[in-house]
């Protein structure tokens, strides 16, 4: 047998193993490693799921917590407050398959008559018993406004640094941008 070819006395602990369990050990090993492979792909269908139950609100919260921790380190703002408001809801695109089909028609022997029917309809996938519509994408919303309250805004280069920073990081215009002193 090939397996006992394996020079097991150079390691105690395998062949007291190999000794009392033999091939079994193999197939036991097998067996585990397969459990395992089958386990690890557990988490990520949860992952996947906690991923598209992410709403506009909480959307909307991280994003507010974010720009508060990185308003909060402007020089001379002292403590912060930020408030975004939000265009609309998720949005979430389907994709669309597009049939074209053309009739040419021939009439009198010379002139042509040509008709081109466009259908568009979303394309449907299998989801276990069901046929669900396939998300090509979901789009968070747009950023309407954002105020943000802090104890530095009567320092004009606060408040400028402060509209910059909120513009940039969620590519708004500056106009959207309020900044007011806090009491």
């Amino acid at each position: 047998m090939v397996i006992k070819m394996i020079k097991l006395s150079s390691n105690p602990v395998i062949k007291k193993i190999w000794e009392k369990f033999g091939f079994n050990v193999f197939i036991l090993m097998g067996v585990l490693g397969v459990i395992l492979i089958s386990l690890s792909e557990l988490p990520k269908e949860k992952n996947d799921e906690t991923a598209q139950a992410y709403s506009a609100e909480e959307y909307r919260k991280n994003m507010e917590e974010e720009l508060t921790r990185l308003l909060s380190a402007v020089n001379g703002a002292g403590q912060v407050q930020v408030m975004i408001t939000l265009e609309s809801g998720e949005e979430t695109v389907y994709a669309w398959q597009e049939k074209t089909s053309d009739d040419v028609q021939k009439q009198d022997g010379e002139s042509t008559t040509q008709r081109t029917t466009y259908e568009n309809e979303v394309v449907m996938v299998s989801a276990g018993s069901d046929k669900q519509a396939l998300v090509e994408k979901t789009m968070q919303p747009a950023v309407q406004g954002v105020v943000v309250v802090c104890r530095g805004a009567d320092d004009i280069q606060v408040v400028s640094d402060i509209t910059n920073a909120v513009s940039v990081a969620l590519n708004v215009p500056t106009n959207r941008v309020c900044v007011i002193k806090m009491q």
